[in-house]
């Protein structure tokens, strides 16, 4: 489905001046589509399109999203038509569905109200991992090292020219490299041994073998050109760095601090409807019983 020249250049100024974030009323938003007794609007897009997508290509993701929306509006209103929404199991699935929904709500609700006491500090997950600090241990060799990525057999021998004369790695990567700010990033961390060298098989063969500062021969893979430097490197068994840990300790504490505040409120929901007298329970020997009778009725 193509849009109007009109929407793309709406589009293009709605973007631009609210950041894909924008708050104009539904009723005041263009119609992109109508289908199966439904409307689709703009900001209705908009609320369902990731930014990054959005960010890529604004128009294409519209669009895709409007031809999404549309074969989707028809599938539902047929099998409303024919009946499938009356049926048993139809509605079993959905009023399990509204269940679970309500109940993911309600924790987001109490979450989004207790921020605050959500929030992990450094020190926190600091104390936290000097506490527990023998659970965390790699389970496997973990290195450090540079892979650099070329368009041409020469830039690759100059790079590595370059790696032999201790020029610095950053110069080099924006000298020769086919993404140098990437590059530069994953040099600056550790990976598993298992993982090292991405996608391309030979690199991780050669970090293997290779000793530290060591560089592999130059591979051909994938129409470009590949380098690495093996810089560091840490054995299984060992500590890992505070430095990796710190965020995942961070988030998993935040974890922990949820369900216990999101665990606490809906068990006060338990107790108050249990004094106001709401919940009604069979015990357990009337269930015995209840089991028994209709396992022997279905015999």
């Amino acid at each position: 489905m193509k849009v109007n020249h009109y929407l793309s250049a709406l589009l293009i100024v709605i973007l631009a001046l609210t950041g894909c974030e924008n708050n104009f009323q539904q009723a005041d938003s263009p119609v992109l589509a109508r289908a199966g007794g439904e409307t689709l609007t703009l900001q209705m897009a908009l609320d369902e399109i990731p930014a990054s997508i959005l960010r890529q290509d604004t128009l294409q993701a519209i669009n895709q999203y409007t031809e999404q929306w549309i074969n989707s509006a028809i599938t539902v209103n047929h099998a409303e038509n024919i009946g499938l929404n009356r049926t048993p199991e139809v509605n079993r699935k959905l009023q399990r569905m509204r269940h679970q929904l309500l109940e993911q709500a309600l924790k987001d609700y109490i979450v989004e109200r207790n921020l605050g006491d959500i929030e992990v500090t450094r020190e926190e997950a600091q104390t936290y991992y000097q506490t527990h600090k023998d659970q965390f241990t790699l389970d496997e060799k973990y290195i450090r090292y540079r892979h650099i990525t070329t368009q041409t057999r020469t830039d690759a021998d100059n790079a590595n020219r370059d790696l032999m004369r201790g020029v610095e790695w950053r110069e080099i990567l924006e000298n020769y490299s086919v993404n140098p700010d990437l590059q530069f990033r994953q040099s600056q961390q550790f990976w598993p041994i298992s993982m090292a060298g991405g996608d391309v098989p030979m690199l991780n063969r050669y970090l293997n073998v290779i000793g530290l500062s060591e560089r592999s021969p130059i591979h051909f893979h994938g129409g470009q050109y590949h380098l690495v430097q093996l810089m560091e490197e840490r054995p299984a068994g060992d500590h890992p760095d505070l430095e990796w840990l710190i965020p995942q300790i961070e988030d998993w504490l935040k974890l922990e601090k949820a369900r216990r505040i999101t665990n606490s409120y809906i068990r006060n929901l338990y107790l108050e409807a249990s004094a106001n007298n709401e919940i009604e329970r069979t015990n357990v020997t009337d269930i015995e019983q209840i089991l028994s009778d209709f396992q022997n009725s279905t015999n």
